[in-house]
C-alpha cells in the first residue's frame, strides 16, 4: 500500500571545495491505488511578492537573492511573512545557522584554521533553546568537535579570566582556539521579537527571559542587587540599566535591547581573552542567536568575526555579509 517515489536527474560533480550538484529531470510518486503525481514543481523558483516599502531593512532583506534562495530551501520563512519581517527589522544582516558555519568555515580554512587543529568554546545563554539540534551553536560544536562551556544566561563569558586560561591551554600544540559568543532572542510566527513557543507549552514565553527580565526591573525602577546568589542576572541589570533611556527610545525596544546585551557580552569576552596560549589564533565569531519558530532552524545576526594571534589582528565579517 506505501507510495513509490522516484527522483531522478544528473549528478554533476564538481571541481574541489564544491560539493556535487544535481539537475532534477523527474520527480514522481505512486501508489497501487492512486496514479501517479509530477512532483516537479518542488523544483520550481518563483520570485517573491513585492514589498511596498522599499526603504525598509526588511524590504531590502526580502529582495537579496541569498534569502529568497534561503526561503525557497525553507531555511528562513517565506520573505513577506510577519516573522521574516520583524527578524530582518530588528536584526539586519541575518543569516541561517548552516549559512554561518559553511561561511565562517572556509574563511578560516585561509588561515590553516581546521577541526584537528582548533579547540571549540561558546558563551552563549544556557537556555535549551539554543542547544537543539540544528542550531548554530549544535553544529558548531559537531563540526570543530567538542565544546568547553564559558557563558551563564544572558551569554556573558562568567567564566572569567581563570576560565578561559583553563580553556585555551587545552590547545593542540601551536593550534588555534575559537570561542563563538552572544545573547539569544526569539522571533514569533506573527512577528512578536522576544516571543517563543516552547515545546509542550500552550501560550508564548519570553526569550531570552533573563535579559528581558533585566530590562522588565529597570523600566520599573526596581533596583536588581544580589550579587551573593543571583550573580548573573545582577551584572545583566547593570547592564541593562546604563542603557536603559537608549533602548526605550529605539524603534524595535526588544531588538535594540538585545544589542545591548551583545556589546555587553562582547566587551565582557575581550576584558578575559589572551593569547598567552601559544603562537595560535584566536578566533572570536559573535552574534546574536534568533530563536524562530517551527519549522525554522535557528537563525544568527553576525556582528563580530575576527582572527588575532599576538603579531596582527583580521575582520573577516566580509565573509559573512549577505549578497
Amino acid at each position: 500500500p506505501g507510495n513509490l517515489v522516484l527522483l531522478g536527474g544528473i549528478q554533476i560533480n564538481m571541481p574541489a571545495p564544491f560539493e556535487d550538484q544535481f539537475c532534477p529531470l523527474m520527480f514522481q510518486i505512486s501508489s497501487e491505488t492512486r496514479p501517479s503525481t509530477d512532483l516537479m514543481s518542488a523544483f520550481s523558483y518563483e520570485p517573491p511578492a513585492t514589498l511596498e516599502d522599499q526603504a525598509s531593512y526588511a524590504a531590502v532583506a526580502a529582495s537579496k537573492q541569498c534569502n529568497q534562495l534561503f526561503s525557497w530551501l525553507e531555511l528562513i520563512p517565506p520573505t513577506v511573512s510577519p516573522c521574516f519581517q520583524a527578524l530582518h527589522a530588528g536584526f539586519p544582516g541575518t543569516l541561517p545557522g548552516q549559512a554561518v558555519l559553511h561561511r565562517s568555515t572556509r574563511g578560516l580554512n585561509k588561515f590553516g584554521i581546521r577541526p584537528d587543529n582548533t579547540i571549540f568554546g561558546q558563551s552563549i545563554c544556557p537556555d535549551e533553546i539554543n542547544n537543539e539540534k540544528g542550531d548554530l551553536a549544535y553544529m558548531m560544536k559537531q563540526y570543530w568537535g567538542g565544546c568547553f562551556p564559558m557563558g551563564g544566561i544572558g551569554g556573558a563569558p562568567y567564566v572569567g579570566k581563570t576560565g578561559f586560561m583553563a580553556f585555551s591551554h587545552h590547545v593542540p600544540d601551536d593550534g588555534h582556539v575559537m570561542v563563538l559568543f552572544g545573547p539569544h532572542v526569539a522571533v514569533s510566527e506573527d512577528g512578536q521579537l522576544g516571543k517563543y513557543k516552547r515545546i509542550g507549552q500552550a501560550e508564548l514565553s519570553g526569550a531570552c527571559g533573563a535579559v528581558l527580565a533585566a530590562y522588565n526591573s529597570a523600566c520599573a525602577g526596581t533596583s536588581f542587587d544580589d550579587m551573593e546568589t543571583d550573580m548573573q542576572e545582577t551584572w545583566l541589570y547593570r547592564e541593562v540599566e546604563k542603557q536603559l533611556d537608549t533602548i526605550n527610545a529605539a524603534e524595535f525596544p526588544i531588538a535594540a535591547l538585545t544589542h545591548v546585551a551583545f556589546a555587553a557580552c562582547r566587551e565582557k569576552l575581550l576584558g578575559i581573552v589572551n593569547h598567552n596560549y601559544g603562537p595560535g589564533f584566536l578566533i572570536l565569531l559573535g552574534g546574536i542567536q534568533i530563536n524562530m519558530p517551527a519549522p525554522y532552524e535557528d537563525a544568527f545576526q553576525p556582528l563580530f568575526f575576527q582572527v588575532s594571534n599576538k603579531n596582527k589582528s583580521v575582520n573577516l565579517m566580509d565573509n559573512l555579509v549577505s549578497q
